[in-house]
């Protein structure tokens, strides 16, 4: 049976995905949350005008909201591990390039299916389905002005992410001034 709210269920290898809605009622308060297990991937209000406020650990006074709100002189180039979803996306700029690494085919439907960030955003958006780390390594040198870790929120963490082999991987695709932001909020690992 569904949980109150439940607009979608999917089941895959990596677990149960749901979105769901939230304070119906309260046109102001209402949004669609993603949850894997007890883990949020994101949420986003519905409301038209309130649609594009980054929300959660996104948000604008976040460390990661103001690295991708500050001025920039150029089109950027910002890579992302994990999609959630797609709340980063908000911060896209017309000519910014932002491309998504995401292991989850489900993840990337849901995002695009119940949550608007990703059309919503004024970068062009790209994809990339599988292990961040193993497409990394395949892919010549991206020059990434920021590339942001965002996969270590649940209590089964891709540890292969954080080994020095991948950090190696990881500074090959940055840019000489280049930005490796990581976030290591963990209900259960401190990081």
């Amino acid at each position: 049976t569904g949980l109150p709210g439940e607009r979608a269920l999917e089941r895959n290898f990596y677990g149960v995905l749901r979105v769901l809605e939230t304070d119906v009622d309260q046109p102001e308060k209402a949004m669609h949350r993603m949850v894997h297990g007890r883990i949020v991937h994101g949420l986003q209000f519905t409301a038209p005008d309130r649609r594009q406020i980054p929300t959660a650990y996104y948000g604008e006074q976040t460390a990661v909201g103001r690295l991708l709100a500050a001025p920039a002189t150029q089109p950027r180039k910002v890579g992302m591990v994990g999609l959630g979803v797609g709340t980063l996306a908000v911060y896209g700029r017309p000519g910014d390039q932002f491309r998504f690494y995401e292991i989850n085919p489900d993840v990337i439907r849901l995002a695009k299916e119940h949550f608007t960030y990703l059309r919503d955003s004024a970068a062009n958006v790209e994809h990339v389905v599988g292990d961040a780390r193993l497409s990394l390594e395949q892919e010549p040198p991206q020059q990434f002005d920021v590339l942001v870790l965002d996969a270590f929120s649940s209590d089964a963490i891709p540890a292969h992410l954080l080994t020095e082999e991948a950090f190696a991987i990881y500074l090959k695709h940055l840019a000489p001034q280049g930005v490796l932001a990581i976030h290591i909020t963990n209900r259960h690992f401190d990081l």
